[in-house]
């Protein structure tokens, strides 16, 4: 899966802007708070999409639905890891075997938006996978993720979606590496 980029990181939060307070601390750019009615969150981008690929989606839930249930449910953390692809179809098919899932929301949104939805039982995130136009060589701003807890076999999974930036962490906490620096989840918080 060599034609994967990592598009952005979502994390889903109980408070947007306390987490942009905490990353202003870095520099970093950080978006317009911008609420998105259709999925019920109020959002703000962490790095510039025009220049940098791999950005920080902060997502916190505005009304009842999926995101306040996940949520409630499983509690802050990462969401989901978005991923450009060249040619959709042939992404999700080479992936037969890898242990990953079609969520079945991507039969409706595979045709609505050209976008797939990709689940595994236990592993602690959705894979939304998006035909990007072309290749798209600008640098990243988060260089790693590191997920707690991934087994071998969990590790293998997101390799095999192209994921090289993705990684373990025994030590039990969600971080990044961004700008050469470690930030932890706990600190949004």
């Amino acid at each position: 899966m060599n034609d994967a980029l990592i598009n952005h990181v979502a994390l889903l939060l109980p408070s947007v802007k306390k987490a942009a307070d905490h990353l202003r601390t870095f520099d970093f750019k950080i978006g317009a708070a911008a609420p998105w009615e259709g999925e019920g969150t109020l959002e703000i981008y962490v790095g510039d999409p025009h220049a940098q690929r791999g950005t920080l989606l902060l997502m916190e839930p505005m009304k009842e639905g999926a995101y306040t249930r996940a949520l409630n449910k499983r509690g802050p953390g990462l969401h989901h890891i978005a991923i450009d692809v060249l040619n959709l179809e042939s992404y999700i098919d080479d992936l037969s075997g890898s242990g990953w899932f079609l969520h079945p929301k991507s039969l409706q949104t595979i045709r609505a938006t050209n976008t797939a939805w990709l689940a595994r039982p236990g592993v602690p995130a959705l894979i939304e996978v998006q035909k990007r136009d072309g290749p798209n060589n600008i640098p990243y701003f988060i260089q790693e993720l590191r997920i707690p807890y991934l087994s071998e076999q969990d590790l293998r999974m997101f390799h095999a979606l192209g994921l090289r930036q993705v990684q373990g962490n025994p030590t039990g906490e969600l971080t990044f590496i961004i700008g050469g620096r470690e930030i932890r989840f706990a600190a949004l918080l």
